[in-house]
């Protein structure tokens, strides 16, 4: 479609929203937002104005552009800001290779729950999980995904999700090309992940869900009840669940202002929406 269509970077589907309520906004599920925000802030502060919104949501693998970056002023003037920080552990290599290192990004956790005003208001994600081989060298950052969760609770983050990496065509596609083939997991054996990953999280306290997994309980990325729960004035927003999301997503209502054409330089070879 053309211009102000659907496959517009700058159109975004209201129609179907609540308007007796705040919006939600998403930054975004279908980039980074780490590199846009010369295209994201001017599409916030005009369109998404602080008196119409209940929640921003920053969805990103670079928490520190939320707090000390070209975000930080625009995002300062709205009543709540919730944080999907995603650390995989793979930044650095070549599967993420635009990525910082893992340490490296939860060095930025503390400023970023400062900035929010509580950990609460952040959800981490290790997202997704990988294992493939390479000349015979198996890679996985399953191992991984135990330690981030571990460092996380130390700060105070008690909320995570995750999720196995999709074997969409384009995802295999290129990781064959680079010399890489997938370890199929079996159901049995994504139970066992799920399970010790879930106890690592609950023994100290928190609470780790799937994202949209075949087998698991539906959980709530955008999560209206508990988004009205932090809001500083417990301000109501949507509950009803998203239109448009996948069969297994329980995410609530709300407007993404990204889109799929903002190609993210990040450069992870998993994801499906890169070419």
């Amino acid at each position: 479609m053309g211009k102000g269509g659907k496959n517009d970077p700058n159109y975004h589907d209201d129609s179907r929203h609540d308007g007796r309520m705040k919006k939600v906004i998403t930054m975004s599920r279908r980039t980074d937002m780490r590199w846009f925000a010369e295209k994201l802030i001017p599409v916030l502060s005009e369109k998404y104005p602080p008196e119409k919104v209940h929640t921003v949501v920053c969805i990103t693998k670079f928490p520190g552009f939320i707090y000390n970056g070209p975000y930080a002023e625009a995002l300062k003037k709205y009543d709540h800001v919730f944080a999907h920080v995603t650390i995989t552990g793979l930044g650095g290599t070549p599967l993420e290779p635009n990525v910082p290192g893992w340490r490296d990004t939860a060095g930025e956790l503390p400023g970023l729950i400062e900035f929010l005003g509580s950990p609460e208001r952040i959800r981490l994600r290790v997202d997704p999980l990988v294992t493939i081989k390479k000349n015979g060298t198996l890679i996985s950052n399953i191992p991984l995904a135990e330690q981030i969760i571990v460092q996380a609770v130390e700060m105070g983050i008690f909320s995570f999700s995750t999720s196995f990496m999709e074997e969409y065509p384009r995802v295999k596609r290129r990781l064959a090309g680079r010399g890489y083939e997938i370890i199929t997991l079996t159901q049995d054996q994504r139970v066992r992940v799920i399970k010790r990953l879930k106890q690592v999280a609950q023994e100290r306290g928190g609470a780790l869900y799937t994202c949209a997994v075949p087998g698991f309980a539906t959980s709530k990325c955008i999560d209206g009840a508990l988004l009205q729960k932090l809001h500083p004035r417990k301000e109501p927003c949507s509950l009803e669940k998203a239109p448009g999301q996948r069969e297994l997503c329980g995410c609530t209502k709300s407007v993404d202002i990204g889109w799929y054409n903002m190609r993210c330089p990040s450069g992870c070879l998993y994801c499906y929406a890169g070419v």
